[in-house]
């Protein structure tokens, strides 16, 4: 009973994927991931696990995830053959009558709506015709947007640490990512990750990018992980740490499981400033990941984030 799939899978337009193939990857993932005692407690089955295909079109963009917990701090389980290149971006927030949007918007920054596929404000006290920009130029600081006329607050983006669960020996995972994470002292503080550099480039050339999207991870670094070893994803300065992985290699016999500790980081929360008083009465603040506010991704035209079963815990 603990296998039976208590809800439909829509299959997303473009994909050739059909409902049985998106149940036997689910039930694979089901078992992988139960090998972890962080994850599913006895009463909770395959049903707690969200399916998503990230882009419909390539098959190996399937994605399985457990949340264990989405408030101030988000735990997830991720099984991917591959995951598309994104990075967490800062999301600023306008009175649209100050800018409208599209094109007219803070100089420096750019429409979140047209970049993100699915778009969508943190909750619904979130007016959705309000503005919310991201920084598009590296020379734009975000304090200076908090000066701007208009302003109303500001959505800020997690950062994550991966683990990988997984036996190297039965799946190994490239994870590509910005050069920039490794000036953080949190990666600075962990010695092996000189080694699971060294490792990413002896052994990237085996890992099987499909050809559809065959540059995703161009000019990110790879670095392979073996069990037990994290990888924080982050900046010193805040902005979005492009990364990925690719878990298809013809020597695994099974998937990986990596986990995902994310939270907003508390020095930006603390450093911005309060919320215009003219909108914060009722504004409810953004819990969980934001995903959908401030994920972009390389492809972020072609990314489907909505997910084709969804799990216990929205966001």
């Amino acid at each position: 009973m603990e296998h039976q799939l208590k809800r439909k899978i829509n299959v997303p337009a473009g994909s050739d994927t059909n409902p049985q193939e998106y149940l036997t990857f689910l039930e694979r993932s089901y078992q992988q991931m139960k090998q972890y005692c962080q994850y599913f407690s006895p009463d909770e089955d395959i049903n707690s696990l969200e399916l998503a295909h990230l882009i419909p079109y390539v098959k190996e963009t399937v994605l399985a995830i457990y949340v264990g917990i989405n408030d101030a701090v988000c735990n997830k389980g991720l099984v991917t053959p591959l995951l598309p290149q994104h990075g967490h971006n800062n999301v600023f927030v306008f009175d649209n009558q100050i800018y409208s949007g599209n094109n007219n918007v803070p100089s420096g920054t750019i429409d979140a709506k047209k970049v993100l596929n699915g778009f969508q404000p943190p909750n619904d006290t979130w007016n959705k015709n309000w503005t919310y920009v991201m920084i598009a130029d590296s020379a734009r600081a975000f304090q200076s947007l908090w000066q701007e006329k208009g302003y109303i607050d500001m959505i800020p983006a997690k950062f994550e640490d991966f683990t990988m669960l997984s036996d190297f020996k039965k799946s190994k995972a490239c994870v590509f990512i910005s050069s920039r994470c490794f000036e953080h002292p949190v990666n600075k503080s962990r010695p092996y990750l000189k080694k699971a550099r060294q490792l990413g480039e002896k052994h990237v050339d085996e890992f099987k990018i499909p050809n559809e999207i065959s540059d995703e991870f161009d000019g990110l670094v790879p670095v392979v992980l073996n069990k037990g070893e994290k990888l924080y994803v982050a900046t010193t300065d805040f902005s979005p740490c492009a990364h990925g992985w690719c878990n298809i290699h013809s020597d695994n016999e099974e998937f990986a499981v990596i986990n995902e500790n994310s939270a907003i980081p508390l020095d930006l929360v603390i450093a911005k400033p309060p919320v215009n008083c003219k909108y914060s009465k009722g504004l409810i603040p953004p819990k969980g990941s934001s995903d959908m506010t401030t994920d972009w991704f390389y492809r972020g035209d072609k990314i489907m984030r909505k997910p084709l079963l969804e799990g216990l815990f929205k966001g």
